[in-house]
């Protein structure tokens, strides 16, 4: 998809679940964390209905993640109200190709059967072998160009031949990280206080 029509945005909408709460004459009184936790389920059970809905009509579909790191222009965009707070983006529209599903680390290392199984490092090189070397041989990540650079010098002479997921995921989260006061700070925003 080069580009879609259709942006979507999934939020999760406090004010809403309070009017109704409200018109009964009761006051939400659950803790903003708990809603938030049980909200984001929600929002995830309906973007993934809209993907298989998507695609039963030869649709495609792309989730864009940094939804609540945007937080301030989307709210602006799409004026959303205090208590409601964008979760994800979804663009929609009839694909340009139809590439291969990209390649998933092995089910039996994600698939858990009556309790918790820890990976060990045999486990750990495995799972990522199948994840790296599919994604070097597709060059999904030369063709985004989206090597994430790291500040520590030498660490980036990692070329596209050698560079997955393995390699981006930990950069992604080791280097650049998630920003939890951030996201605090957007929520607070939203007048949702987690």
């Amino acid at each position: 998809m080069t580009r879609g029509p259709v942006f979507m945005l999934f939020c999760l909408d406090y004010r809403k679940l309070e009017t109704f709460i409200a018109s009964k004459g009761r006051v939400n009184t659950a803790s903003d964390a708990m809603m938030l936790f049980l909200g984001i389920q929600d929002v995830a059970y309906f973007a993934q209905n809209m993907v298989l809905a998507a695609e039963s009509l030869g649709l495609g579909t792309v989730f864009l993640g940094s939804a609540p790191q945007l937080d301030s222009e989307l709210r602006e965009i799409f004026c959303l109200p205090d208590r409601a707070f964008p979760v994800v983006g979804m663009v929609l529209g009839y694909p340009a190709e139809s590439p291969k599903p990209r390649p998933r680390i092995p089910t039996k290392f994600v698939l858990h059967r009556d309790e918790y199984y820890d990976l060990d490092a045999d486990d750990v090189e495995e799972a990522l072998s199948v994840m790296d070397a599919g994604l070097i041989r597709e060059g999904y990540y030369a063709r985004l160009n989206a090597k994430i650079k790291k500040p520590e010098p030498g660490e980036d002479e990692v070329g596209y031949d050698q560079y997955g997921w393995g390699e981006h995921i930990s950069r992604k989260y080791a280097r650049q990280g998630l920003r939890h006061d951030t996201l605090m700070e957007a929520l607070r925003q939203a007048k949702i206080e987690p």
